[in-house]
């Protein structure tokens, strides 16, 4: 057992599509490259897709934990990666309309085994329902991914405004997806940015940016990593850079009002 808590992430994004489970593989592996040991868990529990980006096929899930009172450990998978794995079953309707007690007894498994691991990433679904929200709050820092697309812009920041008014959290971590160069991912994050300190009383802190490029369908499609298949690729350098940031334990937001500037520091 560690003598240190592990930080518990979660990734969220205000729709799907915006790239958010490929982030959260390549963040993983890329901490293990740091030396850390990493459990990821998909939270997405009715469209589970982690384990078919692996090229996985668990024989158990987190339906067996949910409904079975299987432990976390029964049900770990190893993955090319590197870090662990807890998968969610895909297409199964009790999974997507689970109870307060069954979310809560997930939770409870993740708990006993989390101690093991320096970083543990919940990948949950898109939107705002209850499950998500959920494991929004059992997480320690709450980041959100969105990317170009104004339907994303809007839903990340009906995301934001929902868990801080339900559960009073007012700091959140942003990743912009896809972006085609830093100048644009930042600007995108400036007009969040904006937003959440006009009508939520609060900034946000800027995590970084991936780089459109398309080694990451190829990645996708051959169900490899892309920062381990292909490091030096414009979006895994990103990813190696969020890492480190990620394992400097994130640095500090700005001051209210202050905006990051395209000339400052851009990973």
């Amino acid at each position: 057992m560690r003598s240190k808590a592990p930080v518990t992430m979660s990734l969220s994004s205000g729709k799907g599509g915006v790239g958010k489970t490929f982030i959260a593989i390549n963040l993983a592996a890329c901490l293990v490259q740091l030396g850390k040991k990493v459990l990821m868990i998909d939270c997405d529990l009715g469209l589970a897709n982690v384990d078919i980006m692996l090229g996985l096929n668990p024989t158990h899930t987190l339906k067996d934990i949910a409904f079975e009172e299987m432990t976390a450990r029964e049900v770990l998978l190893r993955t090319q990666g590197g870090f662990d794995l807890i998968a969610a079953s895909s297409g199964v309707k009790e999974m997507g309309q689970l109870l307060l007690e069954n979310i809560d007894r997930i939770k409870t498994a993740i708990q006993e085994i989390a101690g093991d691991y320096d970083y543990v990433i919940l990948d949950t679904g898109a939107g705002i329902s209850e499950t998500v929200l959920q494991f929004n709050l059992f997480a320690d820092r709450n980041i959100i991914v969105l990317n170009r697309e104004l339907t994303s812009l809007t839903d990340a920041y009906a995301t934001i405004k929902v868990i801080f008014q339900m559960f009073g959290k007012n700091r959140f971590d942003l990743i912009i997806n896809s972006a085609p160069h830093a100048e644009e991912a930042l600007r995108i994050f400036n007009h969040i940015d904006s937003i959440c300190r006009r009508f939520l009383g609060f900034s946000l802190n800027y995590l970084g940016f991936i780089s459109h490029d398309e080694s990451v369908p190829r990645s996708i499609m051959k169900q490899t990593i892309l920062s381990l298949a292909f490091p030096q690729s414009p979006p895994g350098v990103n990813c190696t850079a969020l890492a480190r940031k990620i394992n400097e334990s994130f640095l500090d937001r700005p001051e209210s009002g202050q905006k990051i500037q395209a000339d400052g520091p851009v990973i």
